[in-house]
Formats: structure tokens, C-alpha cells, sequence
């Protein structure tokens, strides 16, 4: 089956402006309705994430993976996305195939730095003042095809993430401690008439998550971000691929009145078996049981 790809990319777009457009109109009424004094700030930002992934054996149930992140933000009074840092982190997973569609993965510890956001003038006073955090999280990634004249076509992809959080860690007093929920489902749409997993495919990405915040000593934004992405990925050289889009986030400020709207390009990097990666030639071998990141 031959996909069009502007119709593809058209209906993704239309559905990823829908959502969010419909999420902005919600939190307007709430503002107007019962939050008078509610601000939304708009700013511009730029994110990267890096992932690589091998095996731990020829049956591929264990495996392991660690990624990097860094992430970007504009001054207050300009659109530079790249000018000032936003966040750093880095991750080591060990992780458990249940069959083809089900995975645990664990992250022991991991580290993350945080500059302040620049959303409104007194952030500016807050450049410099970082955060050094450790998190530990727990999750659960499921997978589903939609099939179409028998063949496996839309991917999609539900992820439960359970995150232990100690924020402060440099602190005199010692770090904040809270836990969050994050429930994200994403969906991938193979263009060129491929499967997901074969080598040269074309997809269409994008998902939704949401993030709850909760514990003791944490704040007002229980409801802590809406995330949303769209946009395209290339799987080449047999084992990597790339995905480039457009983020849409709000993220909840403690103050439970404040809220950052953050958009600009993505970009991932995936080697999705590192120990397998031919450069240069053709994929003879479908991945099965692969991660989904």
C-alpha cells in the first residue's frame, strides 16, 4: 500500500493542533472562571535526546540502555532557543522483555541539572541558581499494532512511569523529596510501505503524556506538564534512527497559578542494538522485541 505523505503529515499536524488547542482553551476558562489571577508564559526552547541500547544475550529479554539529555532555552526578551541552558541529564536502564509487546525497566539512579525557566522578568534574577537532582524511576512500556490488509501497520505505544524524586541534593538542609506519575502514549505510522523495524523506513511520530506530582513539601501543580510532539523519523544504517519535530508543553509552576508554555524543534538520536550496528549495509533481520523510547 502506497501512503501520501503530505495527507499524512497534514492529518497529524491537524490532530497534534487540536489537542493542544483544546487543552489551551481549557485552561483559559479555568483561568477566567476560577483562577482570576492565572498567567500563561510563552517561551521558546530546544531539546535533544540521545539514546544507546544493546542486549545483554541472544534470547533478548534483559537489556540495557542509558540515555543523555540536554535541553535548551531562550532569554526573556528573544526567541533565541539555544541561548541558555534548561536541563542535562543522564540515565542507565536495565530492563525485562515480557514476550513481544511488554517491557520493565528500571533506572537504579540518575542525574539531572535544572536551570530556572525564563518565562517572566523575576526569573531573570534566578540565572545561575541551579538544581542538582537524583531521580530513580520504575516503568512499564506496552506495545500495539493497527493492522491493515493484514500487515502491521500504525505502532502504538503506551508508557506508565513511576519516578522517585530527590530534588536539591547540594542543599544545606538536605534534599526535597516528592514521587510523580507519568502516563504517555505515542503513535508511529510507517510511510513508505514498511514495517516499523525494517531498514530506509519513513514514520510519522507523535505522543501525549501527562505528568502528576504529589508527596509531601512539593507544592501546588499537582497537575505538573501536558507534553505533546509531532513530527518525522529515518531508520538507516540497520540499528539507528533518527526522529525531528516539534514539541508543545505546559508545564505547572509551584505557585499553581503560573504556567510556562514551552514549544520549539526535538530532535532523537537512536541506536536501537548497539553491540548489532552494521553501517553501510542492508537489514536482513527484523528487530522483534526492541525497545521503544
Amino acid at each position: 500500500m502506497k501512503f501520501n505523505l503530505k495527507v499524512a503529515v497534514f492529518a497529524l499536524c491537524t490532530v497534534f493542533c487540536c489537542h493542544t488547542s483544546s487543552f489551551s482553551q481549557i485552561l483559559d476558562e479555568e483561568a477566567s472562571v476560577y483562577r482570576p489571577d492565572r498567567r500563561m508564559l510563552d517561551q521558546r526552547v530546544y531539546y535533544t535526546k540521545f539514546i544507546f541500547l544493546d542486549y545483554l544475550s541472544e534470547s533478548k529479554t534483559w537489556f540495557y540502555y542509558f540515555d543523555i539529555i540536554n535541553r535548551r532555552q531562550s532569554g526573556l526578551t528573544n526567541n533565541n532557543f539555544v541561548e541558555q541552558p534548561l536541563r542535562t541529564s543522564a540515565r542507565f536502564f536495565i530492563a525485562y522483555q515480557f514476550g513481544r509487546f511488554t517491557r520493565v525497566h528500571f533506572n537504579p539512579i540518575g542525574l539531572y541539572v535544572s536551570d530556572p525557566r525564563q518565562g517572566q522578568p523575576s526569573d531573570v534574577n534566578l540565572i545561575g541558581n541551579r538544581e542538582y537532582e537524583l531521580r530513580s524511576m520504575l516503568e512499564i512500556t506496552q506495545d500495539a499494532y493497527i493492522k491493515k490488509a493484514g500487515k502491521e501497520w500504525v505502532n502504538m505505544t503506551h508508557r506508565w512511569r513511576f519516578e522517585s524524586r530527590w530534588r536539591g541534593v547540594d542543599e544545606p538542609m538536605g534534599p526535597t523529596w516528592n514521587y510523580r506519575l507519568r502516563q504517555r502514549t505515542r503513535f508511529r505510522v510507517p510511510l513508505n510501505g514498511k514495517h516499523f523495524y525494517d531498514n530506509n523506513v519513513l514514520y510519522t511520530t507523535n505522543y501525549h503524556e501527562m505528568h502528576i506530582e504529589l508527596g509531601p513539601r512539593f507544592g501546588l501543580n499537582h497537575f505538573a506538564q501536558n507534553r505533546n510532539f509531532v513530527g518525522l523519523g529515518y531508520r538507516f544504517w540497520d540499528w539507528a534512527r533518527i526522529d525531528v519535530g516539534y514539541i508543545h508543553q505546559y508545564n505547572f509552576r509551584g505557585d499553581g497559578r503560573t504556567i510556562d508554555m514551552t514549544r520549539g524543534p526535538m530532535f532523537y538520536f537512536f541506536v536501537d542494538y548497539f553491540s548489532k550496528l552494521r553501517i553501510g549495509r542492508d537489514n536482513r533481520d527484523r528487530l522483534e522485541n526492541i525497545i521503544n523510547n
